[in-house]
């Protein structure tokens, strides 16, 4: 009895705080709600030769005033602020920097007046500008999300053709075939480009450029705009890829809980690094900047198949698993 009374005062005052923290919370987010007007506020936009503006009520988030009005910004995280790929240049209007933003930007770019959208609440008139296609690859290739490897040419009339490695890749006829086998499985279907993709990249393991090509023009889409969603998603590659892609979560939950520890040891396993793939193409190792199951951190993913909760001892039998 004299133990759980001990246990019990201790507990006690703690419970009361985190009680008062939890009501004061609950009351600040209902004043900004109620007693806070931020009323119109304009937004202008400059993207490649582009401007546009728009207005919206103040209080919400950047990222959704954006998108609510046609503007295309990546957000693999739903706007959770885990991902940073919703990066734009703020002119005026923004704010300070939050500290959920600096882990995602370097002192270079928050000089420049870089934002994550996700993170930017609207109070009054803004100015920013959206960086245009090349911009978006070429922080995809500092940031190692992109390999700077892959030479892309292009030539009026010709097959385009990747190179990378010095290793030309054109699609043989039967390729061709299955490519138009999957084109036309998705025909009468609506927002067809991710699933083409994932049928594709299941396919061959990658997305070779001639089948985006065809994508392209299957779906009178431009092919810069194909480019642009087949290096984004992280489930999708330009390079080949082994029959089973392993990608350990480098989030800021995972890494905390050993991620770094879990990468090193399918590392020593694999006989690999980070980004590459075994002899027998079996396995691909990546990292990834959110599987988007913090709960479960450290986290990782075998091709579809979602490892949470991982332990050191795990990673064996994960590989053992897929032999």
């Amino acid at each position: 009895m004299l133990v759980g009374a001990t246990a019990l005062e201790t507990f006690y005052p703690v419970g009361i705080i985190a009680l008062i923290l939890f009501v004061v919370t609950v009351l600040l987010a209902i004043a900004d709600k109620l007693l806070v007007s931020y009323g119109e506020c304009k937004i202008t936009v400059r993207q490649e030769d582009e401007t546009k503006e728009f207005t919206v009520e103040g209080g919400g988030k950047l990222l959704t005033a954006l998108i609510d009005n046609g503007m295309k910004i990546p957000a693999s995280c739903g706007g959770r602020g885990s991902c940073g790929f919703c990066k734009v240049n703020v002119a005026s209007g923004g704010g300070q920097v939050l500290p959920t933003e600096e882990v995602f930007l370097s002192k270079e770019e928050e000089r420049a007046g870089s934002r994550l959208a996700c993170q930017v609440k609207v109070k009054n008139d803004i100015e920013l500008f959206v960086p245009d296609l090349l911009t978006t690859v070429k922080g995809m290739a500092k940031n190692g999300t992109f390999d700077t490897r892959l030479k892309w040419r292009f030539r009026g009339g010709d097959d385009q053709r990747v190179v990378s490695d010095g290793r030309k890749v054109k699609l043989d006829r039967k390729s061709r075939r299955s490519v138009d086998a999957i084109l036309e499985k998705h025909e009468n279907s609506s927002g067809t480009i991710l699933p083409i993709l994932h049928d594709i990249n299941a396919a061959f393991l990658h997305l070779p450029e001639p089948a985006l090509r065809m994508v392209s023009e299957a779906l009178d889409i431009p092919f810069s705009t194909v480019f642009r969603i087949a290096t984004f998603y992280n489930a999708f590659s330009l390079e080949p890829k082994g029959r089973h892609v392993i990608s350990v979560c480098m989030g800021t939950a995972c890494y905390i809980k050993g991620s770094p520890l879990i990468l090193e040891s399918f590392e020593r396993e694999l006989g690999i690094k980070v980004g590459e793939t075994t002899g027998d193409s079996k396995f691909t190792l990546k990292t990834v900047s959110c599987v988007g199951c913090c709960g479960q951190s450290p986290v990782i993913t075998v091709n579809e198949h979602i490892y949470g909760y991982l332990k050191l001892m795990e990673v064996p039998q994960i590989l053992n698993k897929y032999s």
